[in-house]
């Protein structure tokens, strides 16, 4: 060989390349992670070592800085960790999806750093969605990788396709971690995907990816309220955080968990560190500010949001600005049709592609969806700034009337007027159930309607949900309904509607044992009624006062005002009414130690209702009707009694008062001591308490049963319902105190169950 030809020979040897750059030890995120040695894959014929493959000077190395300052997430870096581990050595690849600011960049960076270590021929990442955030070019994206690879020159394909190729060839005799960051949809990451390899990807997208094959999915949601708090610690220090607290957990939940927006204030209060928690927090609350606050340098929520906004077609965008208007507690696709004006199945396939694209979630009821609370603000800005306020305003009122005409239907289907309407059949337990599912957002509507003037159609709603109310326990939403309904009422200047209003409130009130004025609201519905010149609407009023008389000991004074309710209903045919004046009447009796007379006035009361077809107050009275059986000893009456108020509750579907009839029946079989019996009977009261959230009632019933197991020498049994409501008492600020008349106390001994509660 010449000297010319050594001197070639030397210039075209490879020089060693460096040690394979590792960004972070694995051990430092995950505990210690070996995942496999280099292996060989069949088909193609491996170097011998790394120095053949690589033959850049600097391996790439390309993850974005870690965040030092990252919370949470520990389950789903496990999950992934492992999952990488078990596809040893045939590689695997990840798609990490969520709403705009949940994370997945964040977490799929600090994934890449756990990773790094075990893939040393390379880390590679990539932003699909390119720097001015209007995609990249897929084909200069595998150049810019094959070149990174060691490619160059004459070695790059021209075809895409052939591109392709090389790109997985490639990577088939390499040890790479490929971060494919913002992806778009299915089609921009398809041609990045390795074939047969060794390699590890983990794909980022504000979309689902729900058509790619062979990648595991990872759904991020937001963070739980201690990783927010620990979060705030990290960036503005703990001292500062815990001289606030309440403070700091509200700011928390105000950012709804999303951790872009709680990263933005996090950096904004480091940065002002003379600001009060509590006066960022304040600035935080008003919805129309929400936005603008939440923004830090190039951080910003809306930024974010906008993103995934401006890549919807045109009619989604329609939807999504509609969104803007519905309740946050969550909504179905039929509201969204009416709104919208779109077809029932066109609406909800349009809702699930707004939720393949994480801009809206699904509830956990079924066939209904909610928003996050930053994305409905982002959704009300759009719609505001697009449409104008005057159209958010003209949405927000037919949203109000579709509410008012199904909760109207609603309530004749619960009454059981025989009124077949479309959406219920006249089916009670379909309307009830709609209607449990609808409450919260019923009571946002109420409050929409409240702030835009829409006072006939509050009007409407909060009347027509009495009978709904009656039977189920919500009543804090109640008492919030009722509020509105008054302030709507005195604002028209309507006296029928305000003494409706007022009856209603009062109501409300006493199924929180809140009685707050409720004289002072009697008195004013009563100077309405004498002006109004309505003998029945004067009856209701004196009937209501003589309730709160009653519960309040004065039992003489009731009675007299009962008397005087009926002589005002004499020229009245309502027997609905008559019915109501009746019971208070028999109440007031037994109160006054004349059970006789009490059962006269309940069976009186029992045929009014039998009259007017109303089932629920005719359970009502047969369980009053049953009480005085049972005091009197006569068991086989009073089981009768209450076994035909448990068919009349089951009729009109009310799990709060069927469970009270249950304990009802109970009572009877522990004086008869049928134990067993009793025993199931108290646990269908349980049950039925449990649905319908009432605490109160469930610790009375739990502690009758405890008492029950005691007596039967089921000491552990007994002391386990005591614990179970201890706990429930623990979480209760105020137990829900209903007198009997309103459907609460299983035996309308209000002392007994006050005591019980104690006992807890």
């Amino acid at each position: 060989m010449g000297k010319r030809d050594k001197k070639k020979v030397g210039r075209n040897k490879k020089a060693p390349p460096s040690s394979p750059r590792t960004v972070v030890h694995v051990a430092h995120v995950a505990g210690g992670i070996n995942l496999s040695d280099r292996h060989e894959e069949s088909g193609h014929v491996a170097p011998a070592s790394t120095e053949d493959i690589i033959t850049t000077s600097v391996r790439p190395a390309q993850l974005p800085a870690d965040d030092h300052q990252f919370v949470g997430r520990n389950q789903e870096i496990s999950d992934l960790l492992e999952f990488f581990k078990e596809r040893a050595p045939q590689g695997g690849a990840v798609s990490i999806s969520g709403q705009p600011g949940v994370g997945k960049t964040a977490l799929a960076t600090r994934l890449g750093h756990a990773l790094a270590p075990s893939y040393p021929d390379a880390q590679i990442y990539v932003n699909l969605n390119g720097t001015d955030g209007k995609g990249v070019d897929l084909e200069q994206v595998i150049d810019n990788i094959l070149r990174a690879l060691g490619f160059s020159g004459s070695d790059l394909p021209e075809t895409l396709d052939a591109k392709i190729n090389q790109f997985r060839s490639a990577l088939a005799v390499r040890r790479v971690l490929l971060i494919l960051d913002n992806a778009a949809n299915e089609s921009q990451v398809r041609p990045l995907l390795p074939g047969n390899s060794g390699c590890a990807t983990i794909i980022t997208s504000r979309n689902n990816l729900s058509g790619l094959v062979g990648v595991k999915r990872s759904s991020l949601v937001t963070l739980n309220r201690n990783d927010g708090m620990d979060l705030l610690r990290r960036t503005i220090g703990h001292e500062r955080v815990e001289a606030d607290s309440a403070a700091a957990h509200l700011i928390v939940d105000l950012c709804g968990g999303l951790p872009l927006a709680l990263r933005i204030s996090a950096n904004k209060l480091r940065d002002r560190a003379t600001w009060p928690l509590a006066f960022y927090a304040s600035r935080l609350q008003d919805e129309r500010r929400k936005l603008q606050l939440l923004q830090a340098g190039d951080l910003t929520v809306r930024a974010s949001f906008s993103l995934s906004y401006e890549s919807l077609p045109p009619t989604l965008k329609h939807v999504f600005k509609t969104l803007g208007v519905v309740p946050t507690s969550g909504f179905s696709s039929e509201l969204v049709a009416n709104l919208t004006e779109l077809g029932e199945v066109e609406s909800e396939e349009i809702l699930e592609n707004l939720l393949d694209a994480n801009l809206v979630q699904l509830s956990p009821l079924p066939g209904r969806y909610r928003m996050h609370d930053l994305i409905r603000a982002f959704a009300r800005e759009c719609l505001e700034s697009e449409e104008g306020v005057d159209h958010a305003r003209f949405l927000i009122m037919g949203m109000t009337k579709w509410y008012a005409g199904m909760v109207d239907e609603a309530s004749d289907a619960i009454f059981g007027s025989g009124t077949a309407g479309k959406n219920f059949q006249a089916s009670s337990q379909v309307a009830t159930d709609w209607l449990e599912s609808e409450v919260a957002a019923i009571a946002e509507v109420v409050d929409a309607a409240y702030k835009n003037d829409f006072d006939d159609l509050l009007l409407s709603i909060s009347s027509n949900l009495t009978t709904f109310f009656q039977r189920r326990f919500h009543p804090h939403v109640w008492r919030t309904v009722t509020s509105r309904a008054v302030q709507s009422a005195r604002r028209l200047g309507c006296k029928r509607c305000t003494i409706n209003a007022l009856i209603e409130r009062i109501k409300a009130g006493e199924r929180t044992h809140n009685h707050e004025d409720s004289v002072g609201m009697l008195d004013e519905a009563r100077q309405l009624s004498k002006e109004l010149g309505s003998p029945r609407t004067e009856s209701r009023v004196l009937t209501q006062l003589a309730k709160v008389a009653s519960d309040r000991g004065k039992h003489v004074e009731a009675e007299k005002l009962l008397q005087r309710s009926l002589q005002l209903l004499k020229a009245s045919n309502d027997s609905h009414q008559l019915g109501h004046c009746y019971l208070e009447l028999g109440e007031v009796h037994l109160r006054l130690k004349d059970a006789d007379e009490a059962k006269r006035y309940y069976e009186m009361a029992r045929l009014r209702f039998l009259a007017a077809n109303d089932r629920h107050c005719q359970g009502t009275a047969l369980r009053r009707i049953a009480r005085i059986y049972l005091k009197r000893g006569e068991f086989g009456e009073a089981a009768s009694s209450a076994s035909k108020a448990i068919q009349q509750f089951q009729a009109v579907h009310d799990l709060h008062c069927l469970g009270m009839a249950y304990t009802d029946l109970a009572d009877v079989y522990i004086a008869q001591n049928e134990t067993d019996r009793a025993r199931a009977m108290l646990s269908k009261a349980c049950d039925h308490f449990k649905t319908v959230h009432d605490d109160g009632c469930l610790i009375w019933t739990l502690q009758q049963w405890a008492s029950l197991d005691d007596k039967g020498g089921r000491t552990e049994s007994a002391e386990e319902k005591r614990a179970l409501a201890r706990s429930l008492v623990s979480r209760q600020s105020q137990l829900p105190r209903p007198s009997l008349s309103s459907g609460a106390g299983p035996n309308g001994d209000q002392a007994g169950r006050d005591a019980a509660t104690r006992r807890v």
